[in-house]
């Protein structure tokens, strides 16, 4: 791709702009389908759900899709429709939204908490396969910003254990490993479809199965345990909650949906734009990396800062007050959060702790210009001398 420009020439923006860590792709179609359903009466989890349901089945060539209010309802769903027991152990990388390890524990387990991999952010196998004990009952491994983890490695190991999996793909809709969209297999992938990711219901998420039996109790516990029985009674046969999703939040999905390629391939234009921008920009910093078996998607932009540049607590207030780029940590590390002081960490957590202190999320989203991406870059350069 042609450079934008040459930033080596380029000292400190001269204009301030205003430019936000994302902002959702949403207009006209979005508001159409949301006029369509507040004219029906029907708000609550409905018949757009069904619509939207099938058409994810879809997309992903799966059996069965559950939407639900949240990515997290839908990892809680999962651990309850598997009918894992409480007091086992959960493997989790520690390098994750809070959301990944907080299921286990609501769920009665503990999280054990693994390093991951210094080149992709997924969960480090080979500390997985060290973590795994009589009492694990899970792994939970999560698909970074958009990349996908070793998906054969972790469920070969999984499958000769017999623990079950499953899939935090919040990032991910429409990854790919080795060719297949993540969603295509796998007993329980759970998405999500905060304002954040590539495609948006505002609030909300999904369970993607295979597995009738696992589908149908998901169905019922999604809604406090409830069945209807071919006579039109009620029955309620699992302490389930409430984690439905509205038939307003499913339309907007259903109209993102109809364009989510365009998205998708605007993302990865973007994140080529940006690897030009950094490269020729001379900084320190590490862009994000696309093994050959994936296909990323970068519903977030995340670069690792040198050891010459400060970390990222003092650039992205810096980058905010001064230059007006929102950024922000690429994740967590889980280990030194204080919601963990009871978890088990496996090993030192080296990696995941160096990326907690020194990755970048910069701004991205379908609207932002390749000027304000320049402006972006810029803007780094400029906050990493002050």
């Amino acid at each position: 791709m042609q450079k934008i420009r040459d930033l080596e020439a380029i000292g400190e923006p001269k204009t301030r702009r205003e430019i936000p860590l994302t902002r959702p792709s949403v207009g006209e179609q979005e508001l159409e389908e949301i006029r369509g359903v507040l004219e029906s009466g029907w708000l609550a989890q409905g018949p757009k759900v069904k619509e939207f349901e099938r058409q994810l089945a879809m997309r992903f060539g799966a059996k069965y899709v559950v939407a639900t209010s949240s990515c997290t309802t839908s990892l809680s769903l999962a651990i309850d429709a598997l009918g894992l027991k409480s007091a086992g152990e959960v493997i989790v990388p520690d390098f994750t939204f809070p959301a990944t390890g907080n299921v286990a524990v609501r769920a009665g387990s503990k999280p054990v908490l693994v390093d991951v991999d210094a080149t992709t952010y997924a969960i480090d196998t080979s500390a997985m396969k060290t973590a795994i004990t009589r009492r694990t009952t899970a792994i939970i491994p999560v698909h970074p910003f958009g990349h996908p983890f070793e998906m054969d490695e972790v469920y070969e190991i999984a499958d000769k254990h017999g623990i079950a999996v499953i899939e935090d793909a919040a990032t991910a809709f429409g990854t790919k490993y080795k060719g297949r969209l993540v969603g295509s297999s796998g007993k329980a992938v759970c998405f999500s479809f905060h304002p954040r990711k590539l495609l948006t219901t505002a609030e909300g998420g999904c369970l993607v199965t295979d597995d009738k039996g696992l589908y149908e109790r998901a169905v019922a516990m999604r809604s406090h345990g409830q069945v209807t029985e071919k006579d039109g009674r009620v029955r309620f046969l699992y302490n389930g909650l409430n984690y439905r999703m509205s038939d307003v939040h499913a339309a907007i999905g259903i109209a993102q949906l109809s364009r989510i390629d365009s998205i998708i391939g605007s993302r990865r234009r973007q994140a080529e734009v940006y690897g030009d921008l950094l490269r020729s920009s001379k900084l320190d910093v590490r862009v994000p990396t696309e093994e050959s078996w994936a296909y990323h998607t970068y519903q977030s932009y995340v670069v690792v800062l040198g050891s010459s540049l400060p970390g990222n607590e003092k650039l992205s207030p810096r980058l905010k007050k001064k230059f007006g780029v929102e950024t922000q940590v690429g994740t967590y590390s889980l280990g030194v959060q204080p919601s963990f002081k009871h978890s088990i960490s496996k090993g030192t957590l080296a990696v995941s702790k160096k990326l907690y202190r020194r990755s970048l999320t910069l701004p991205l989203f379908e609207s932002l210009s390749e000027e304000e991406q320049a402006y972006v870059v810029d803007s780094l350069k400029a906050a990493s001398r002050l």
